[in-house]
Formats: structure tokens, sequence, C-alpha cells
């Protein structure tokens, strides 16, 4: 009798976190067009639809990169895709908010470079940000390096930083490689194949997010499929 007491338990649970999933994005690129929410930026035409999926091709002397975002809304998401590298580069996926300096901005980074791979968060306000950017312009302009931060300006909780969460190696090649990242407050984890699991804990996760972002760079030519994006 117990053991039948603790089955239908079991089953009650289960089917209660099926039901509290919610699904926000099942993309498979099947249509030969971008689909209409995919908003690409960047060098026009750098993302196309190829043999079923979407493909996203940086220029070599593009040292920004494309990057295509579709609207999400929720908080705590779980997110799948399946990716692979035509032609070696860097693949960057992002999850952008409610910032916790104002506005909307990039919180969460999930990047993939066929050596490595990384779970980041972008901590600082947007004035920061731009800040920094257009120093390290002017510093590539001149030939040189921008300064390095100061103890001050880390110390300073709006300075604006990428703050490494987890890493390890991951060698990503041309076969496709499926990607699992589970978001729950400041927690997060990545499975990437069958590898450890990368497990991170950020300080400014657990807001309200409104985007999924990805970027490809290095000169790199990627192929993403299968993109699933559920909120709990």
């Amino acid at each position: 009798m117990n053991r039948i007491i603790a089955i239908f338990l079991l089953v009650l649970a289960v089917t209660a976190f099926a039901e509290s999933a919610q699904p926000l994005l099942d993309e498979s690129f099947s249509a030969p067009a971008l689909p209409a929410k995919w908003q690409p930026g960047g060098r026009p035409g750098s993302f196309t639809i190829a043999e079923g999926a979407l493909r996203g091709v940086a220029q070599p002397d593009d040292s920004h990169g494309p990057a295509i975002g579709v609207p999400i809304e929720g908080r705590d998401l779980t997110v799948q895709f399946r990716v692979k590298f035509a032609q070696k580069g860097y693949f960057l996926f992002l999850i952008d908010g409610d910032s916790a300096f104002g506005g909307q901005a990039h919180l969460l980074r999930f990047a993939l470079d066929g050596n490595f791979a990384q779970l980041a968060q972008d901590r600082g306000s947007l004035e920061s940000k731009a800040a920094q950017k257009v120093e390290k312009d002017a510093a590539a302009k001149a030939g040189t390096k921008p300064p390095a931060p100061t103890k001050e300006q880390l110390a300073d909780p709006k300075f604006y930083r990428t703050e490494s969460l987890a890493r390890q190696p991951a060698k990503a090649g041309d076969e496709w490689h499926s990607v699992k990242i589970e978001l729950r407050g400041n927690d997060v984890v990545a499975q990437v194949d069958a590898l450890p699991a990368l497990r991170g804990t950020g300080t400014v996760l657990d807001v309200k997010k409104s985007r999924a972002v990805f970027l490809i760079g290095q000169a790199g030519d990627v192929r993403i499929d299968d993109v699933m994006v559920s909120a709990r």
C-alpha cells in the first residue's frame, strides 16, 4: 500500500511539473525565410535559412559579429537547442531581461567556441557599458589597448563587467550538439551533449526575461536548430 501511495504521489509531482511549464518558443526553421519574430542585427544577410536550420555567418573583419534575437517572456526558463560549426568560430547564446541597474540588458551568456563551454553573467549599468565601448573604440583606433579596470571601478557595482560563472573544456565541431540550459532564480545549469553539467550561481539573474539572442563571431559559420524555450 505504501508503495502504491508513493507511486501515486510521484505521478502527481511529475504531472504538476509538466503542467507548470509554459511553452514560449518552439522553432525548427522549416520555412524558407526567417521566422517573423526573429530580428537579425549586424551586417545584412548574416542570417539565413539553410537546409532546414538557421545559419549565421560572421565576416572575418567583423569584430563584434552579427546577432539575432526573438522576444520571450518569463522568469525561470528552460532553453534547448542544437548547434554545429560548419566553420570554426565563436557561438554565444544570451538571455536579456530587466537589469538591476535600469533598462533592458544582457543577463546570462552561454559560450561555445569549439574548445570550451562557459556560463557568465553581465553586471553593471548600461551607461558604464556604453562608456567602456567608447574607450575601447578609441584605443582600437589608436592601436593600443584600453586600460585595465581599477580597484575602485571593480568595487563599484554599476561598473559594467562580464563575470564567469562556470567553464570547462568542450570540443564542438561540424556535428550537431545538443544544449540545454535551465535557469531558476539566480541558479543556472547548462548541459552540452553528455558532458558534465556546468553549474553556476549569479547575482542579477532572478528577474523577468524578455529576449533570447544568438550571436556568431570570429568568422564562424554556425547552424542552429530546434530552439525550444519554456517558462515556469
